[in-house]
């Protein structure tokens, strides 16, 4: 089309592309403080060209495209950095959990007064040398029984502690895998919504993609994930190598299964193939679970079964004040079931302090039970009771400590990494204003335009009258 009706039709095809521009603008604008938003642009370029010989004629303008402005490649190393950011979040979590619930019983900080094991053994020591200076003492025996008792129960208590800490993050474990299951569907659902928003190529289903964005990063604060694409342009995620979303299509599923020891087992369904993360909250939830849990459970049972073992071969050995022998001090195994001889509880005379018959006086059982108590321990490094504990507290203290450093040093990065994809993506009012001042001038010229090529018509219709 030529003349000015052709000129009209391409006045018509500028007011629209600047209408579309604005209308962008205005979207952008609307989404300035949306986080999760990357800013569009229009894409524009010169419509078909009409051939007239000589004199051939442009027609015009129109929209191309509407351009999402994001980095592909940040947007994976974010994605990195939210996988270990959850680990680290969920490590910290933990160990928090752990200061809070056994702080009273392990006393992690060395707070005076604080009560836990160190006092329990120190005071345990104590009432030994009072049974030493006094053998025949009923009170110093009952005060020893007591210190004794405690001392047991202190440690009963640390295992059931440990035990309620296994079973909360057995309990988060459970809910990461369904909640990891729920966001590989909601990541399917979305490609199938992209997929068919952008059928056929005439439209880009930006805002869906910002959503898929963002639920991807979601899924990767659970389990580290490769995002690629096919050929065809499909999402496809993998953990591992293992296939787990293939297009719109949830291939694999996560489940949890008991341990006879440790955290629950994660496997891939339906090929049942294990999974160990090593990032991810899920990954943190099992590294507390099964490194710092179980290394704490196997380091106080250490003390207890030492314990146990040598304050019940030293005691059976004694005598009692009635010449009697061969009792147990402690029964039981380990931390878990330790405790004072009710015998022993209901009859202080019978605590075997003296190493030969009918000498009430002698304390030479009692004081081969305080060297052994002060003694180091072949069973525990070459360590004493009272040393074994606190390197046990020294070691929590210095994860806490190393893990604390870990994660603000990681949330940094993860920051610096975002805010770096702010300033490609993010909205800049001070840019959409002057593109919305560009679009709005574009619009009142195009209107201009149109409005001449009108009057003009009118002018020839006149004319022909």
């Amino acid at each position: 089309m030529s003349g000015l009706l052709g000129t009209l039709d391409m006045g018509q095809r500028a007011l629209q592309t600047q209408m579309k521009g604005l209308e962008l603008t205005g979207h952008n604008l609307a989404n300035v403080n949306n986080p999760n938003y990357s800013r569009q642009r229009i894409e524009v370029s010169s419509t078909y060209q009409v051939d007239a010989g000589m004199d051939s004629r442009g027609t015009g303008v129109g929209v191309v495209t509407i351009q999402q402005i994001r980095d592909q490649i940040l947007d994976s190393q974010i994605r990195s950095e939210k996988s270990v950011t959850g680990f680290l979040e969920s490590r910290m979590t933990g160990l928090d959990y752990i200061q809070t619930g056994m702080g009273s019983v392990l006393n992690p900080f060395g707070q005076e007064g604080a009560g836990g094991l160190d006092t329990q053994l120190e005071n345990l020591v104590a009432s030994m040398h009072d049974v030493s200076s006094d053998p025949s003492s009923r009170t110093s025996r009952h005060m020893f029984l007591d210190a004794a008792d405690t001392l047991a129960t202190e440690m009963r208590s640390v295992d059931q502690q440990i035990q309620q800490l296994e079973d909360r993050w057995d309990d988060e474990l459970n809910l990461r895998v369904e909640e990891t299951n729920l966001i590989l569907d909601q990541v399917a659902s979305l490609n199938q919504s992209i997929q068919k928003a952008e059928r056929g190529g005439a439209n880009t289903a930006n805002d869906l993609r910002d959503q898929r964005v963002k639920t991807l990063e979601s899924l990767s604060e659970l389990i580290p994930i490769d995002v690629n694409s096919d050929a065809n342009g499909r999402l496809q995620i993998n953990v591992n190598g293992v296939s787990v979303i293939d297009g719109e299509t949830v291939v694999s599923r996560l489940s949890a299964e008991a341990q006879q020891q440790g955290a629950p087992a994660i496997f891939w369904q339906p090929d049942g193939q294990a999974f160990t993360p090593s990032e991810g909250r899920l990954g943190g939830i099992q590294d507390v679970r099964n490194t710092t849990l179980l290394e704490m459970r196997d380091q106080i049972n250490a003390i207890a079964e030492d314990l146990i073992q040598t304050m019940n071969q030293s005691h059976s050995q004694g005598f009692a004040l009635d010449d009697s022998n061969g009792r147990d001090l402690f029964i039981g195994q380990n931390a878990s079931d330790i405790q004072v001889n009710q015998d022993l509880k209901d009859h202080p005379e019978w605590l075997q302090a003296s190493s030969r018959q009918g000498e009430t006086g002698n304390n030479e059982t009692i004081s081969n039970m305080i060297n052994e108590m002060q003694a180091s321990r072949a069973g525990l490094g070459e360590r004493t009771y009272v040393e074994a504990h606190a390197d046990l507290v020294a070691q929590l203290g210095q994860s806490i400590r190393s893990s604390r450093s870990d994660l603000e040093d990681q949330q940094a990065m993860e920051a610096l990494m975002i805010n770096q994809r702010e300033s490609i993506s993010g909205v800049s009012l001070d840019e959409e204003m002057t593109q919305l001042v560009k679009y709005q001038r574009a619009f009142e010229a195009s209107a201009r335009l149109v409005s001449i090529v009108d009057d003009m018509l009118s002018t020839i219709v006149t004319m022909g009258r």
